[in-house]
């Protein structure tokens, strides 16, 4: 039957009978009338490859030009000689389908026939396209076929049907693409990104901190040394006996390897006999000549500064200043052009007032009038501007307020106001003390003695002590045993000082110029390194007086007897084989106090440079406490205090705790503190027990001795 399809849809050639074959004719018979109904859907199969339909093309272009123009099997075609043979080819074709034999022209299966078609030599993506041009047979029943073969029941034979799909345009624009260099390119531009993910993550994991450390600023938990510079070194190629400014130059490599980060001068201020009354300052802005010159002062700071430490500045202010009532109130011991000023109270100052001082708007008429009340009118013009002058500096000014803005310009990084718990309850002082901290602001320091807290009666005052004082001394005494310690400890550590996070560190002074040498103190002569290394342990900014890292000891000068009040500063001891070549002052040279003599023997000796380095390296020993809970927490503890043996533990959380073990008494101590810890290994302490691993069972300490305690987790 030929039927008349419009152009550009499928083509389909509908032979008139199908020649049954045993295969088929089987098939047949096993199917029902259900299934004969069934197979007038469209179920398509793929054809298999026949010779005979490649070698004449059997596809109609929708186009309407043939390729070749095969006329469909009929009736009439088949009676012919040769129609039969043509009929059962395309039949033994559809029996290659069903048993399953792999067609060439099935888009999933790869041909393996080597034909001369540009379709099997293309990409792949362009014989997916092209397999779209295949023809497809079904089984029908042909009605036609019905009245000429009613031996088979009614049933009408089955015929072919050919589906055939246009084949697309070979020219696809993707096929002209340069796929090698397209995949070449997508590859290594995956690498790229891939290598620079992970050079990223290497980046970031190299420059991530090795420790979760808190940070603390320069003076918090670093290492003070106190130094009173007429007793330290002397410079001076002829030798005058009194330590200088270059001396302490020349020192400096020692300080730094002793583990110093601060440098505090004790008293440099000029004094009719200095150093032996170093206390009767007459200025604070001038400095002694025997130490030497400002340019000097100028090298020292430069020459601290290059290695990284500071220096600091102590200024006593009592009986120096009278009062901080008046930022006009002159200083108490003026300069003799002020004291011949006061002498003269017979005239009042009227005229000169108009005269003398028209360019002074920020002070007040009346301050001027009564600083200058005593000026006589009767002096030469020359004379009389010069002490007008001088007069007028001096009273603008509070002594202090001057002391600190000359220093601070002239590089020094912090001031120890000493003396000043004398002036806490006067009205001014939250405002002077506030101006002082703003002259020399946040990156410079200040420190008060914790008896100014102490002597506080006023709210005002005290908020003013712990908003603008960034370190509070605490002095320890070592006179009255383990237990005092521990009552001294224990009364700051839960004090004040330790309710919130950003009040002022504790200062730990062991020594000072104003009292006697732990060396002469205690009853153990060569327990000071270990005093030392206590005061290290706890949590703050210990300080170390000149010589108590060797143990000197106070002079016991019977010439001497009315310097009684500096016995305790006698020049430091340089032992000769240090290295360095130099004893305080050249040889034969009298020292203005007779020279220190040789410390006593110790087990300690390096052990204060080795707990300087522990002390910057581990978070619980140089951190002031622990935040939990919103609650400021002394990680200290003094868990052992008895028979002048003490024991002290510094924990951080996730974190090993350190235990710190001293002897300040004359007899060996044997304890078992196994109630306390197991045992721990020693990174501190004199060479018999250093890395060795110890426990508190039978815990042995020899007399002055001392060493600190890793503990296992």
């Amino acid at each position: 039957m030929n039927i008349q399809k419009p152009e550009g849809l499928l083509s389909v050639v509908l032979p008139t009978e199908l020649a049954s074959s045993p295969s088929s004719r089987q098939l047949i018979i096993n199917q029902d009338q259900q299934d004969e109904e069934a197979s007038d859907c469209p179920l398509l199969t793929p054809s298999p490859r026949n010779d005979a339909l490649e070698s004449g093309a059997i596809f109609v272009s929708l186009e309407g030009n043939p390729v070749e123009s095969v006329p469909p099997p009929t009736l009439d075609n088949i009676n012919k000689e040769d129609g039969l043979s043509e009929f059962m080819n395309i039949v033994n074709s559809s029996s290659r389908a069903l048993n399953d034999e792999p067609s060439s022209r099935d888009p999933m299966v790869e041909s393996t026939s080597s034909g001369s078609s540009s379709d099997t030599n293309g990409p792949v993506c362009a014989q997916l396209l092209t397999q779209l041009n295949t023809a497809y047979q079904h089984l029908a029943p042909d009605a036609q076929a019905l009245f000429y073969n009613q031996e088979n029941g009614g049933k009408p034979p089955l015929v072919g049907i050919q589906l055939v799909v246009p084949k697309p345009p070979k020219d696809y624009r993707f096929m002209k693409w340069n796929w090698p260099l397209i995949r070449k390119t997508c590859f290594w531009s995956l690498m790229s990104v891939l290598a620079g993910c992970m050079a990223l993550v290497i980046g970031i994991i190299a420059t991530m901190p090795k420790k979760c450390d808190p940070r603390v600023q320069w003076w918090q938990g670093s290492i003070f040394y106190e130094i009173f510079p007429a007793s330290f070194q002397d410079s001076s190629k002829g030798g005058d006996g009194i330590g200088d400014l270059r001396g302490i130059v020349m020192r400096l490599d020692y300080l730094k390897k002793l583990g110093v980060r601060g440098i505090r001068l004790n008293s440099i201020f000029p004094a009719p006999h200095y150093p032996e009354y170093y206390m009767d300052i007459e200025s604070l802005t001038d400095l002694s000549k025997d130490l030497g010159t400002l340019e000097d002062f100028a090298i020292l700071v430069r020459e601290v500064h290059r290695r990284n430490m500071t220096l600091l500045l102590d200024l006593p202010l009592d009986p120096f200043v009278k009062t901080l009532y008046d930022e006009n109130v002159v200083i108490e011991k003026p300069n003799k052009t002020d004291k011949a000023v006061r002498e003269r109270k017979d005239v009042t100052g009227d005229a000169i007032l108009e005269d003398a001082v028209p360019t002074t708007p920020s002070m007040s008429v009346q301050a001027i009038r009564d600083a200058l009340s005593s000026i006589p009118p009767a002096l030469e013009g020359p004379r009389q501007q010069a002490l007008t002058s001088n007069h007028i500096s001096a009273v603008m000014e509070n002594p202090v307020t001057a002391a600190i803005r000359t220093w601070s310009q002239r590089g020094v990084d912090g001031f120890y106001l000493k003396g000043l718990d004398r002036y806490v309850n006067e009205t001014s002082f939250p405002s002077s003390l506030s101006r002082w901290k703003s002259i020399i602001g946040f990156e410079k320091i200040l420190i008060c003695h914790v008896d100014t807290l102490t002597a506080a009666r006023s709210n005002s005052a005290r908020e003013s002590i712990l908003k603008n004082m960034d370190l509070v001394d605490v002095t320890l005494q070592f006179t009255h045993g383990a237990r005092e310690i521990k009552k001294q400890v224990e009364e700051i550590t839960k004090g004040v000082l330790f309710e919130k996070p950003d009040y002022p560190w504790v200062h730990w002074s062991i020594g000072g110029i104003d009292s006697k040498r732990v060396a002469s103190t205690i009853s153990v002569k060569n327990a000071t390194i270990a005093a030392s290394l206590l005061g290290m342990m706890l949590p703050g900014t210990p300080s170390i007086f000149y010589g108590d890292e060797i143990g000197i000891l106070d002079c016991e000068c019977e010439d001497h007897k009315d310097l009684s009040h500096v016995h305790n500063l006698p020049p430091m001891y340089w032992d000769p084989n240090d290295g360095s070549g130099h004893k305080f002052a050249t040889m034969g040279v009298t020292t203005w106090i007779p020279e220190a003599d040789k410390p006593l023997e110790t087990s300690l000796v390096g052990t204060i440079a080795e707990m300087a380095r522990l002390r910057y390296e581990t978070t619980p020993i140089y951190v002031k406490a622990v935040l939990k809970e919103n609650q400021v927490l002394a990680n200290c503890d003094v868990r052992f205090a008895d028979d002048q043996m003490i024991v002290i533990e510094r924990w951080y959380p996730r974190r090993n705790s350190y235990v710190f073990v001293a002897n300040l008494g004359n007899q060996t101590q044997t304890k078992d503190l196994s109630f306390l810890y197991y045992g721990g290994h020693v990174v501190v302490g004199p060479t018999s027990k250093l890395n060795r691993d110890v426990y508190f069972k039978q815990l042995i300490v020899s007399p002055g001795e001392a060493f600190v305690i890793k503990l296992d987790k």
